[in-house]
């Protein structure tokens, strides 16, 4: 074989074996770019998920609380219907937060945790239509012994909901 000819040869191979091992070093590097996209992406959307569980969770625990506070308020012979009203309207105010907050995270989801804020909503709606209906029957004979009953039950339930969303917010943040 010519000197000339085996010279270029051996250069053709040369080049073709750095553009091949460029050309793989390069789909390395890609997919390695890719994965931690992909990893960067799955942190983005953990946190946007975190910011809206917690923004449902706050104003759910609030109006919670209002609404307990108002029930308090309402026992016995000595009711403050005005410490019971300004707590009806503090729960009130959080439920619109609630509401807005369960909008986003019918959007952010999973559906097992939009289901979970949406009974957790329901639940605090019902206890404070009770506790409204309570308030409007003030001095009633039965002392609105239903009344309390079902808030007392509407409590219980309300804060079984509530551990379940928080269940399940935390199994999607896992996830």
């Amino acid at each position: 074989m010519d000197q000339g000819l085996a010279a270029l040869l051996g250069a053709t191979v040369g080049v073709l074996g750095t553009v091949a091992a460029s050309a793989i070093s390069s789909g390395a590097t890609r997919r390695q770019l890719e994965g931690q996209a992909k990893v960067e992406h799955s942190q983005w959307r953990r946190q946007l998920r975190r910011d809206a569980y917690s923004a449902f969770l706050a104003p759910a625990n609030e109006s919670r609380s209002a609404l307990k506070t108002a029930a308090r308020a309402l026992i016995g012979e000595a009711s403050d219907v005005a410490e019971a009203d300004r707590r009806l309207q503090i729960a009130q105010d959080q439920l619109v937060l609630v509401q807005t907050a369960w909008a986003s995270l019918a959007v952010e989801g999973p559906e097992s945790v939009e289901q979970a804020a949406h009974s957790v909503h329901q639940g605090l709606h019902s206890m404070h239509t009770t506790l409204l209906a309570w308030r409007d029957s003030e001095g009633a004979p039965d002392r609105n012994v239903n009344f309390v009953e079902r808030h007392a039950v509407e409590v219980t339930m309300v804060s079984e909901r509530l551990g379940r969303f928080t269940s399940a917010a935390r199994a999607a943040l896992d996830d």
